[in-house]
Protein backbone atom coordinates (compact mmCIF):
# COMPACT_ATOMS: atom_id res chain seq x y z
CA UNK A 1 0.00 0.00 0.00
CA UNK A 2 1.38 3.39 -0.91
CA UNK A 3 1.85 5.96 1.84
CA UNK A 4 0.05 8.70 -0.09
CA UNK A 5 -3.17 6.67 -0.33
CA UNK A 6 -5.49 6.92 2.64
CA UNK A 7 -7.67 3.97 1.54
CA UNK A 8 -7.04 0.67 -0.21
CA UNK A 9 -8.98 -2.51 -0.90
CA UNK A 10 -7.75 -5.96 -1.69
CA UNK A 11 -8.73 -9.60 -1.64
CA UNK A 12 -8.47 -11.38 1.68
CA UNK A 13 -7.33 -14.96 1.62
CA UNK A 14 -5.94 -16.12 4.93
CA UNK A 15 -3.44 -18.40 3.22
CA UNK A 16 -1.99 -15.52 1.18
CA UNK A 17 -2.66 -12.54 3.43
CA UNK A 18 0.26 -10.24 4.20
CA UNK A 19 0.52 -10.13 7.98
CA UNK A 20 3.33 -7.56 7.95
CA UNK A 21 1.03 -4.54 7.54
CA UNK A 22 1.04 -2.37 10.61
CA UNK A 23 -2.15 -2.52 12.66
CA UNK A 24 -1.00 0.67 14.39
CA UNK A 25 -1.63 2.84 11.32
CA UNK A 26 -4.38 1.11 9.35
CA UNK A 27 -8.00 0.37 10.27
CA UNK A 28 -9.41 -2.72 8.58
CA UNK A 29 -12.90 -3.70 7.52
CA UNK A 30 -13.16 -7.35 6.43
CA UNK A 31 -15.91 -9.53 5.07
CA UNK A 32 -16.09 -12.78 3.19
CA UNK A 33 -17.73 -13.22 -0.19
CA UNK A 34 -19.85 -16.09 1.10
CA UNK A 35 -19.94 -15.36 4.83
CA UNK A 36 -22.27 -13.66 7.26
CA UNK A 37 -19.72 -11.69 9.26
CA UNK A 38 -18.37 -8.18 8.86
CA UNK A 39 -15.34 -7.40 11.03
CA UNK A 40 -13.90 -4.02 11.93
CA UNK A 41 -10.36 -3.88 13.33
CA UNK A 42 -9.46 -0.36 14.45
CA UNK A 43 -5.88 0.88 14.21
CA UNK A 44 -3.84 -0.14 17.21
CA UNK A 45 -5.91 -3.30 17.81
CA UNK A 46 -4.66 -6.82 17.56
CA UNK A 47 -5.83 -8.41 14.34
CA UNK A 48 -6.76 -12.00 15.18
CA UNK A 49 -6.23 -13.31 11.67
CA UNK A 50 -6.31 -16.99 12.66
CA UNK A 51 -10.05 -16.69 13.36
CA UNK A 52 -10.78 -16.04 9.69
CA UNK A 53 -10.75 -18.34 6.72
CA UNK A 54 -12.02 -17.98 3.20
CA UNK A 55 -12.08 -15.59 0.31
CA UNK A 56 -13.19 -12.06 0.93
CA UNK A 57 -12.30 -8.40 1.00
CA UNK A 58 -10.29 -6.17 3.27
CA UNK A 59 -10.74 -2.40 3.17
CA UNK A 60 -7.82 -0.63 4.83
CA UNK A 61 -7.82 3.05 5.67
CA UNK A 62 -5.70 5.34 7.77
CA UNK A 63 -6.55 8.18 10.14
CA UNK A 64 -6.56 10.71 7.30
CA UNK A 65 -9.46 8.88 5.62
CA UNK A 66 -11.27 8.58 8.97
CA UNK A 67 -10.99 12.32 9.70
CA UNK A 68 -12.14 13.24 6.19
CA UNK A 69 -14.99 10.73 6.47
CA UNK A 70 -16.17 12.29 9.76
CA UNK A 71 -16.25 15.70 8.10
CA UNK A 72 -18.30 14.36 5.18
CA UNK A 73 -20.76 12.41 7.37
CA UNK A 74 -21.09 14.08 10.80
CA UNK A 75 -24.22 12.21 11.99
CA UNK A 76 -23.48 9.89 14.91
CA UNK A 77 -24.84 6.75 13.21
CA UNK A 78 -22.56 7.41 10.23
CA UNK A 79 -19.36 7.29 12.25
CA UNK A 80 -20.08 4.83 15.03
CA UNK A 81 -17.13 2.61 14.11
CA UNK A 82 -14.57 5.40 14.21
CA UNK A 83 -15.86 6.90 17.44
CA UNK A 84 -13.56 7.08 20.42
CA UNK A 85 -15.64 4.46 22.25
CA UNK A 86 -14.76 1.60 19.89
CA UNK A 87 -11.83 -0.47 21.14
CA UNK A 88 -10.73 -3.78 19.74
CA UNK A 89 -12.06 -5.99 17.01
CA UNK A 90 -15.82 -5.81 16.33
CA UNK A 91 -17.90 -8.47 14.56
CA UNK A 92 -21.29 -7.78 13.01
CA UNK A 93 -23.86 -10.05 11.38
CA UNK A 94 -23.99 -9.43 7.66
CA UNK A 95 -27.20 -10.09 5.73
CA UNK A 96 -27.05 -11.71 2.31
CA UNK A 97 -28.33 -8.52 0.64
CA UNK A 98 -25.80 -6.30 2.36
CA UNK A 99 -22.96 -8.75 1.70
CA UNK A 100 -23.89 -8.72 -1.99
CA UNK A 101 -23.91 -4.92 -2.08
CA UNK A 102 -20.57 -4.74 -0.24
CA UNK A 103 -19.04 -7.25 -2.67
CA UNK A 104 -20.23 -5.20 -5.65
CA UNK A 105 -18.83 -1.99 -4.16
CA UNK A 106 -15.55 -3.74 -3.39
CA UNK A 107 -15.25 -4.87 -7.00
CA UNK A 108 -15.85 -1.30 -8.19
CA UNK A 109 -13.36 0.14 -5.71
CA UNK A 110 -10.77 -2.49 -6.58
CA UNK A 111 -11.22 -1.80 -10.30
CA UNK A 112 -10.87 1.97 -9.78
CA UNK A 113 -7.77 1.39 -7.67
CA UNK A 114 -6.18 -0.89 -10.29
CA UNK A 115 -6.93 1.63 -13.06
CA UNK A 116 -5.28 4.42 -11.09
CA UNK A 117 -8.46 6.45 -10.79
CA UNK A 118 -8.33 9.65 -8.76
CA UNK A 119 -8.72 9.63 -5.00
CA UNK A 120 -12.24 11.03 -5.46
CA UNK A 121 -13.35 7.77 -7.13
CA UNK A 122 -11.68 5.69 -4.45
CA UNK A 123 -13.20 7.86 -1.74
CA UNK A 124 -16.73 7.57 -3.14
CA UNK A 125 -16.70 3.77 -3.23
CA UNK A 126 -14.92 3.51 0.12
CA UNK A 127 -17.45 5.90 1.65
CA UNK A 128 -20.35 3.73 0.48
CA UNK A 129 -18.74 0.61 1.92
CA UNK A 130 -18.00 2.34 5.21
CA UNK A 131 -21.45 3.95 5.40
CA UNK A 132 -22.97 0.48 5.09
CA UNK A 133 -20.72 -0.83 7.85
CA UNK A 134 -21.54 2.09 10.15
CA UNK A 135 -25.26 1.75 9.53
CA UNK A 136 -25.06 -1.97 10.31
CA UNK A 137 -23.09 -1.35 13.50
CA UNK A 138 -25.45 1.42 14.63
CA UNK A 139 -28.50 -0.75 13.91
CA UNK A 140 -27.11 -3.78 15.73
CA UNK A 141 -26.17 -1.64 18.73
CA UNK A 142 -29.45 0.29 18.92
CA UNK A 143 -28.01 3.64 17.79
CA UNK A 144 -30.47 4.07 14.89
Amino acid sequence: MENDLSVSIGRFDRANHNTTLSTNEWNRLLWFTAGDELVFVPAGSVFEEDKFAGDGWVLEFNQHFAVDYLERYPDLHNHALVSNTVRGQISMLLTEALRSEMNELAILLNHAQEKGQSKLYLQAYADLIFLNANQLYAKQNGSV
